[in-house]
């Protein structure tokens, strides 16, 4: 299984959205890979502070009317499918909650929730929380690395190819990616971005340049002394959590 998909089985499990083949899928792989814990345990923190976050509503006054409606409704098509007319109407198709079209959208926007979530919530050394903003989560944290009296910045050109300056700050265990000129991975390819920690290869993603061939990616698992590296993986990352080719850049944070 691939990177990207089991971060959407992730998403689905966090929200309790996995049909029971899916669930047992995602318990499968993620005991064949114990290195993708950390994509599950964030995923059920993000939802967890979510679900905290939300506000109490009280239920409208006719709630319980629709309610009792719903039922009628299905209690009546229950009877209509055991005694079917001569000539039934055609019916259109409605997506239900459960759903698989249903659930795609849900994971879908909880999967953007939660990269929203993992930078206007992440505490910093200093107690401090990241406001919430309308800016992307990643330009948001590039502001608060600039921010740091340890602000440190590092830039690589690759010679036909984009300007990239890695954003760092020790103490506050961020750094952010930017790439100018960064043309899309070629067809079947993805650009993935590591942290190397000694022998330690751990994926942060993948990495796609928008309309203006601008990429902009944050993380919170940074430690000093890092290296963080991009490499070419087959569509959707690699498939076996590790890089599978050589890196096409690598920048030490060791000044």
């Amino acid at each position: 299984m691939k990177l990207q998909e089991f971060r959407d089985l992730s998403a689905g499990h966090a929200l309790g959205a996995l049909s029971p083949e899916e669930e047992q899928s995602f318990k499968a792989v993620l005991a064949a890979r114990p290195e993708w814990r950390d994509i599950a345990d964030t995923d059920a923190a993000v939802a967890a502070e979510l679900g905290r976050s939300l506000p109490v509503v009280p239920p409208r006054a006719q709630l319980r009317e629709q309610i009792l409606s719903a039922i009628d409704l299905d209690t009546q098509t229950a009877t209509e499918a055991d005694h079917p007319s001569v000539d039934p109407e055609p019916s259109t198709a409605v997506s239900r909650p459960g759903s698989p079209s249903r659930r795609a959208w849900i994971i879908g926007a909880f999967a953007l929730a939660a990269s929203v979530a993992l930078f206007s919530t992440v505490m910093l050394g200093s107690g401090v929380l990241f406001p919430p903003s309308p800016e992307e989560p990643a330009v948001v944290a590039l502001h608060e690395v600039e921010k740091s009296p340890d602000a440190a910045s590092r830039t690589v050109t690759i010679p036909g190819g984009p300007s990239v300056t890695l954003h760092w700050s020790n103490s506050q265990g961020i750094a952010v990616l930017v790439a100018e000129n960064m043309a899309p991975a070629a067809a079947g390819e993805d650009y993935e971005l590591w942290i190397v920690r000694g022998d330690e290869k751990k994926s942060l993603g993948l990495m796609k340049p928008d309309d203006d061939l601008r990429s902009v990616f944050a993380t919170n698992a940074f430690v000093a002394g890092d290296v963080v590296a991009v490499t070419v993986e087959p569509e959707g990352g690699s498939p076996s959590g590790l890089p599978t080719t050589e890196p096409v850049l690598a920048i030490t944070t060791v000044l």
